[in-house]
C-alpha cells in the first residue's frame, strides 16, 4: 500500500474537485508493486495516466475498466530485492499474471508472473509433489494491452 502526508498535499487542479495531488507517496511494505500505463481517448486525440497499484485485485479491476475509450498500454512490475535475489528493486515489463492454487493448501492463492526476458517470478515455491488444482490468467499483455491503439 502507498502512504501520503496531508500536509505534502499540493493544491492544484480545481477547487473544490475530488482530485488530490502529492508530489510523492511511500510504499508502506516492502512489497512487489505495479507500474500500470493507461490511454484514454478525449476530445483532440488520447491522453495518458499512469497507476501505482500494491495490490492483485487493483490491478483486475482496473483491466475491467478499460473499453474504447480506455485503456492498458504496459503493466510492469516493481520486484523487491528479497524477492529478485539482488540488493536493488528492479522493474520489469509483465506479460503474463497467473493465479494458482495447489493441492497443499486450497486457500492461499499464489502468484506466477512472467516477465519480457522470459523469467518468471513466483509469490512461493510449490512442493515437487504439489498439483495444481485451480489456474487463472489474470493479466495477458496479448489479452489487455493495447499499445498500439496509442499510435492511433
Amino acid at each position: 500500500m502507498f502512504m501520503t502526508q496531508y500536509h505534502k498535499e499540493e493544491l492544484l487542479g480545481r477547487p473544490f474537485s475530488q482530485e488530490q495531488f502529492w508530489p510523492f507517496v511511500e510504499l508502506s511494505k516492502n512489497d512487489l508493486w505495479y507500474y500500470v500505463s493507461t490511454a484514454h481517448s478525449r476530445a483532440g486525440g488520447k491522453a495518458q495516466r499512469c497507476y501505482l497499484l500494491t495490490e492483485v485485485a487493483d490491478l483486475v479491476k482496473l483491466i475491467e475498466e478499460t473499453s474504447d475509450e480506455f485503456w492498458i498500454e504496459r503493466v510492469m512490475v516493481v520486484v523487491p530485492p528479497q524477492m529478485n535475489g539482488t540488493e536493488c528493486w528492479k522493474m520489469h515489463q509483465l506479460i503474463e499474471l497467473i493465479a494458482v492454487v495447489d493441492n497443499t493448501d486450497l486457500i492461499v492463492v499464489d502468484y506466477v508472473y512472467k516477465l519480457e526476458d522470459g523469467s518468471s517470478y513466483e509469490t512461493r515455491r510449490t512442493p515437487e509433489d504439489a498439483t495444481v488444482t485451480w489456474r487463472q490468467v489474470l493479466f495477458s499483455e496479448q489479452q489487455h494491452a493495447y499499445l498500439e491503439k496509442s499510435a492511433q
